[in-house]
């Protein structure tokens, strides 16, 4: 298991023109890559979202890096996930070397190491299980609508795999065609807040398979689970024919193993202020 996270992904409690001639929308993709850590976390027999928002907001206090663009985490929202009732933290970066030195204070900081301790019986996460991967986002999250004030999200991941002789390269290439056909349809997505991410695994970037893991995940985000089902029909009636023979021949993504979550954001440095409601979703 330790291994798999190693080489994979993610948080507890994150397709009418011609492809050949697409351009993308001003607004979205623009090609940064984010640092990201998924962090492994179970739930232990205090857990409630009283102790929850108690954790959260004494972890907030305790912030210093700047370099800490985000966190979210997420809960599993079916019993089907490929990792069982493991849920994730996810912290996005504005580098790894921010996010290394950011570690390494945390574990000398004595009121960090008391807090950790405090509420292990509330949530407990393997530091030094983290996974590191380059996450592209092409479309902005309130770019279809802004999510709940709650900071609650809906989000399904996928296990992707490079086809033979395809590499990351060719994932990222693919983007902004996804990312055109997703505005060529907005009316669709109108009101489901929908945005989507690519996971990209830092060990496996080349395309040269491993015994475990995965290559990269594609990640969708909804306001609730009513909007990913309906982002997900007017993938199936508009975009599926244009875009899944495109996306066939770089990569397969098992679809056997879909794995959903309720997410919730935990800090946000665009706006330091917000507080989570893990009673609403």
């Amino acid at each position: 298991m330790k291994k798999f996270l190693l080489i994979s992904f993610a948080s507890l409690i994150f397709v009418s023109c011609s492809m050949e001639q697409t351009t993308v929308n001003p607004e979205g993709y623009d090609g940064e890559s984010i640092f990201v850590e998924f962090m492994p976390c179970q739930a232990g027999p205090d857990y409630s979202v009283e102790n929850m928002q108690e954790m959260i907001g004494e972890w907030r206090s305790l912030l210093t890096a700047d370099e800490l663009r985000g966190a979210w985490g997420y809960a599993p929202a079916s019993e089907s996930n490929a990792f069982g009732n493991t849920g994730w933290w996810e912290l996005n970066w504005s580098s790894q070397d921010a996010a290394n030195d950011a570690w390494s204070q945390w574990g000398s900081n004595a009121e960090a190491l008391a807090w950790t301790e405090k509420y292990e019986s509330v949530l407990s996460c393997d530091e030094e299980g983290r996974n590191s991967l380059d996450a592209i986002f092409p479309v902005e999250s309130n770019h279809f609508g802004t999510l709940p004030e709650s900071g609650y999200f809906y989000s399904e991941f996928y296990h992707c795999f490079y086809n033979e002789g395809s590499s990351k390269d060719d994932a990222v290439a693919f983007l902004p065609k996804y990312t055109a056909e997703v505005y060529a349809n907005s009316d669709g997505f109108q009101g489901t807040s929908f945005h989507f991410g690519n996971y990209f695994a830092q060990l496996n970037e080349d395309g040269s398979h491993t015994e475990e893991g995965i290559d990269f995940l594609w990640a969708s985000f909804t306001n609730s689970e009513a909007s990913m089902v309906q982002t997900t029909e007017v993938f199936e009636s508009n975009m599926r024919s244009i875009l899944f023979p495109q996306f066939s021949e770089f990569a397969t993504c098992r679809d056997d193993v879909v794995d959903v979550y309720h997410g919730w954001t935990f800090y946000n440095s665009e706006q330091k202020d917000f507080m989570p409601d893990f009673s609403s979703y």
